[in-house]
């Protein structure tokens, strides 16, 4: 009797090629959901009008040394309540007094995702200070503290602030 020996699997240049686009089309795929997940996600842009701004640099370090001539003090207390942060300010000029006809605004800004920022008008509470809520949750933000008059923007200042939840 003559037996044929069994037959196993043969490698052919078929499964090569079908291995082939497999693994690269998985490489492929995986790499294109991940740049336009990346892409949808984070714009890259730190300013709207990048170029524009650069143009005004001179203008903002005019600005700073005018701010820095006032000698203001400015005292900044975020605390992170419930629904939102806190934020009392109070503001006094070189001399200890307080700069009337001032609009105070906060711009919390998260460092990583821009459409979570939230600016507050802050309202006047009484001599040199004032309140806001901010509906922003735990974690780290840019606070842009920010103070005008009727005619032009006199205080700035940007500092970065830990909100921790109250245990």
């Amino acid at each position: 009797m003559n037996m044929a020996p069994a037959r196993g699997f043969i490698l052919s240049g078929k499964h090569v090629l079908a291995y082939l686009l497999l693994f690269f089309g998985t490489v492929f795929s995986v790499n294109f959901y991940m740049a336009s997940a990346a892409i949808r996600t984070f714009s890259g842009l730190e300013a709207e009008r990048p170029y524009q701004e650069g143009l005004r640099y001179d203008d903002e370090i005019a600005r700073a040394r005018a701010q820095a001539w006032r000698g203001w003090t400015v005292d900044v207390m975020v605390r992170l309540k419930g629904d939102g942060a806190t934020i009392d300010v109070t503001q006094k000029d070189m001399s200890g007094r307080v700069t009337p006809g001032l609009a105070v605004t906060a711009l919390f800004m998260h460092p990583a995702d821009r459409r979570r920022d939230v600016r507050v008008a802050l309202a006047s509470v009484g001599a040199g200070r004032f309140q806001g809520v901010a509906p922003v949750g735990a974690g780290q933000w840019d606070l842009t503290l920010e103070a005008s008059d009727a005619t032009a923007l006199l205080f700035r200042s940007v500092s970065r602030i830990d909100l921790l939840p109250v245990k």
